[in-house]
């Protein structure tokens, strides 16, 4: 399962590209080009039109390698801000960008990470979140821990 080929449809559905535009997407065929553009700004190479796993895992920072039983969390398609805010019963998305910043109720544990996808421009709104992490977080229970790329050897500090 983990050597089958990803394809441009599937990329579209994990990154969540084709949520941006609901109504338009049932109309349709998905506009390719949010998908060329997040694969260019995570420099994920497309071979023959497909890539792996662990292609993807990489260019999020994530290792190559993950256990079996993360599998499943690190395929299933990524949450925009909408789908979070759905999923924790929140009113609007702009309160969970703010909860992302760290501007959290008291008491409340970190939020976690959005996974960027907008390359570094300003305002993209193009963060992701994993559904594994925002439900863990939500139930209040410790994260997930995913593997991480050793650092370089004769790094001064690990890689991110």
């Amino acid at each position: 399962m983990l050597d089958r080929p990803i394809s441009r449809t599937d990329l579209i559905r994990f990154f969540a590209l084709d949520a941006m535009r609901p109504s338009v997407a049932s109309q349709r065929p998905s506009d390719p080009r949010p998908l060329a553009r997040v694969l260019r700004d995570l420099g994920i190479p497309l071979r023959g039109g497909t890539t792996r796993w662990p292609v993807v895992w990489r260019a999020l920072g994530l290792a190559e390698e993950q256990e079996e039983a993360h599998y499943l969390a690190l395929t299933e398609p990524l949450l925009t801000a909408r789908m979070v805010a759905e999923l924790v019963g929140v009113a609007d998305p702009s309160i969970i960008y703010r909860w992302s910043k760290g501007r959290l109720p008291s008491g409340a544990k970190p939020f976690p990470s959005p996974i960027d996808l907008s390359g570094g421009r300003e305002a993209a709104r193009a963060k992701r979140w994993r559904r594994a992490e925002v439900l863990a977080w939500h139930v209040d229970k410790p994260q997930p821990r995913y593997a991480r790329p050793a650092p370089v050897f004769g790094a001064i500090r690990p890689a991110p």
